[in-house]
């Protein structure tokens, strides 16, 4: 087997598995008061301490942890906006965002406010200019992505920052590292961010934990019924993730020149066998651990089945729309053409992805290609 959809899962990784494993004896309650529940706490410290350290030295009180990256994006969109709605009326995205944002965003223009989508450049990166017109003093959230899901564009996010100190002293910047934590460096300091989505299955953790960084932001919760995490997201603590998703961003080893490398030559081997191949994305401005490729005149789903049987996984975009009918929204936003978008795959890798592996996908890939090519005309 050859797994190249890391952007949508990761396999867990040995350390955290056995934190996970680790909580079937330490099951208290963190709530409790007694031993069990109080060394519960120390595990959700524990991981707390870890992922804080790799997200930069930040407080880990201002850590607070959800379901996952859905759901840490949502508390951050309605939290924020419930607590500053005297404040301005003004909240910013971009079109290329995961749906638990862009969803969010549509529900709060329904609910009133001013939502302002901007455009992306062909590379897939944030029109600065569009975005420093939509930013007024009114302008109380923004919520641009750092590592795009479908092609690992890097968002101009310290760019974004300036623009935004610069107009509005009030408004906070979010920013969804969900793809971008533990493969490069996002430091809030550093990206510009208040507040910082992460996620624990992106980073070879289990499903059903991820975390939002509050920089200290008061929020209006989204849910209630207790007194858990300051009461901003109440509920009995996944202990199980939350030990292993803090096991998973200490045993990570971010390298980017790696990913980059692993990227170049998958890209090469392609267009070796597939010269009618098309990149879509940024190559100067990648996280390395996407590649989006169109094979104009096929179907990418026709790509992924047949691919399937030869036990090589990937994925024709976003996991969490991959079931929707209507093109990519990022390679539309992107200008991509209908052929293109319908023929677009993404490859993502990790750490642990094998040169010899990309070598031996990316012949196949092409190969696929090239037969399905022969009986298909779009």
């Amino acid at each position: 087997m050859i797994y190249l959809d890391n952007a949508a899962t990761t396999k867990p990784c040995k350390e955290a598995a056995e934190a996970l494993l680790s909580c079937v004896e330490n099951f208290g309650n963190p709530s409790s008061l007694h031993g069990l529940g109080l060394e519960a706490e120390k595990i959700i410290n524990t991981a707390k301490e870890r992922i804080a350290r790799k997200i930069g030295n930040i407080d880990k009180r201002h850590i607070i942890f959800t379901s996952g990256g859905t759901e840490a994006n949502n508390l951050a969109a309605f939290g924020i906006t419930s607590a500053m709605k005297r404040s301005g009326n003004r909240i910013i995205t971009s079109k290329i965002e995961h749906p638990s944002v862009l969803e969010a965003f549509k529900k709060l223009e329904k609910d009133g406010f001013d939502v302002i989508y901007c455009d992306v450049n062909k590379d897939g990166r944030l029109d600065i200019e569009a975005f420093r017109k939509a930013m007024t003093a009114d302008t109380i959230f923004v919520s641009i992505m750092h590592v795009n899901n479908e092609t690992g564009v890097i968002q101009p996010t310290e760019e974004i920052s300036k623009i935004i100190r610069a107009v509005s002293a009030k408004c906070v910047f979010h920013v969804d590292c969900v793809q971008s934590f533990c493969k490069i460096p996002v430091t809030p300091s550093k990206i510009g961010a208040d507040m910082i989505t992460v996620s624990a299955h992106k980073i070879h953790g289990f499903k059903g934990c991820g975390a939002l960084y509050t920089g200290g932001k008061r929020l209006i919760p989204t849910i209630y019924g207790g007194e858990q995490q300051s009461e901003i997201r109440p509920g009995t603590e996944n202990i199980g993730g939350i030990a292993a998703f803090g096991a998973a961003a200490e045993a990570s080893k971010p390298d980017r020149e790696l990913m980059m490398s692993k990227r170049k030559l998958m890209k090469e081997t392609i267009l070796s066998m597939y010269s009618d191949a098309v990149f879509n994305g940024s190559d100067e401005y990648n996280s390395g651990s996407v590649l989006n490729v169109s094979f104009p005149g096929i179907k990418a789903e026709i790509l992924l089945h047949s691919l399937e049987r030869h036990k090589i996984y990937i994925s024709t975009g976003s996991a969490c729309s991959s079931h929707k009918p209507q093109p990519s929204h990022v390679l539309t936003a992107m200008g991509v053409g209908a052929r293109e978008i319908a023929g677009a795959v993404r490859i993502s890798f990790s750490e642990r992805t094998s040169e010899s592996e990309i070598i031996e996908a990316a012949k196949k890939i092409a190969s696929e290609a090239n037969e399905i090519r022969k009986f298909t005309r779009l």
